[in-house]
């Protein structure tokens, strides 16, 4: 019998180290980039580069902390429901027999093998989505900090505008004192009136014009503070956008490695929901059509179904063992690292960096390669 999906089972570019590979340079990358002196301020939130990273951590955290027992239960759920059905091959050892799985009809057997096929790929499923959300905002902070590299790179504030603004300033104040010693001389009363009026009248325009030169170079001053500034955060920007591009691009393939798992386990459900019909379960009534793919075979568990489930098992367990062997720990070192904001610890970001080639080396181990 043909499962669906099930045909895929073993080939080399569905189960092998690679597809955890991303999972290990998301914590490698985190690592490089605390390890990376000094934040890039941000004009929207999360307000920094490091803010962004941490919260980061935080879903990545999440999402690598996943529990695994769905797993085992429809292992166990199926080799139950092979002894029930009286099927079960020589000299197979059946399992402890699930809580889940009461001692009832073929029927109920398969709709308790269903459920848990459901609850499982859910769990997936929710994987899936927070990678996802990280994969967004990793995004998010990578365009940030190219804008912000765009700018700093762009401001053109210099000194030579410095330079002309107080030359300016210069020039005003030469034109106040010449205005201010050209005194009026009149022989008559009216024309020195007339004479002294005019003068305050130049004293008080050079007057303006040497405080407005002052404001322009006070404020052309400032502006060249804040090209400086944002210069140097440009400059950290820049460093800091090539690995976040490979940050992004880290976070997709771990998106892609429970998006690859998900869809192997929706093929599983699909197949069980089809059997579970055949049997009256809760999928269709007793009696029903012919789920496509799934033929009449009786009551027997299919030998494809059974190595299906294996291999899901394989990549969800392997993923759960690698996070909780080498990962978390390793993560929560990154992290620490992001928190400083002073001159990062080189011991710290060196062990870092060892405990991710140490999981790379691990991986072969943990999910074998499949048959060439």
């Amino acid at each position: 019998m043909e499962t669906p999906g099930a045909t895929r089972a073993t080939t080399p570019p569905e189960v092998s180290p690679e597809l955890l590979q991303p999972l290990v340079a998301v914590v490698a990358i985190l690592g490089e980039l605390g390890a990376t002196p000094g934040d890039v301020p941000l004009a929207r939130p999360p307000g920094s580069l490091r803010a962004g990273l941490l919260a980061l951590v935080a879903k990545i955290s999440r999402a690598m902390g996943h529990r695994h027992r769905e797993a085992t239960r429809l292992r166990h759920a199926l080799a139950t429901t092979r002894a029930t059905t009286g099927t079960t091959p020589e000299p197979t050892v059946v399992p402890p027999v699930d809580p889940a799985v009461p001692k009832a009809t073929v029927g109920d057997a398969w709709a308790t093998v269903a459920t848990i096929a459901r609850e499982w790929r859910e769990a997936v499923a929710l994987v899936e989505a927070t990678w996802t959300t990280v994969a967004g905002d990793a995004a998010c902070l990578r365009d940030t900090c190219g804008t912000a590299a765009t700018t700093g790179a762009t401001t053109g504030v210099t000194t030579g505008h410095l330079a002309a603004a107080m030359a300016e300033e210069a020039k005003a104040y030469q034109e106040l004192l010449v205005a201010a010693r050209a005194l009026p001389v009149a022989s008559e009363l009216a024309t020195a009136v007339s004479e002294v009026a005019a003068h305050r009248t130049r004293v008080a325009e050079a007057g303006a014009g040497l405080q407005a030169a002052s404001e322009a170079t006070e404020k052309t001053a400032v502006a060249m503070v804040e090209t400086a500034v944002a210069r140097e955060r440009g400059q950290r920007a820049a460093v800091a956008h090539e690995p976040l591009g490979r940050l992004v691009a880290a976070c997709q393939g771990a998106t892609s490695f429970y998006c690859h798992l998900r869809h192997r386990l929706e093929g599983i459900e699909a197949t069980v929901a089809a059997i579970a019909a055949q049997h009256g379960g809760p999928e269709g009534g007793r009696g029903g059509p012919e789920a496509p793919g799934v033929a009449q075979e009786g009551p027997g568990v299919p030998e494809d179904l059974m190595a299906a489930v294996a291999v899901a098992e394989t990549l969800w367990e392997a993923s759960g063992r690698l996070a909780q062997g080498h990962l978390l720990g390793t993560l929560r070192e990154a992290r620490g690292l992001l928190v400083t904001l002073g001159v990062p610890n080189a011991t710290t970001a060196a062990t870092v960096a060892q405990r991710c080639r140490d999981a790379t080396a691990a991986l072969s181990g943990l999910l074998p390669r499949g048959p060439q």
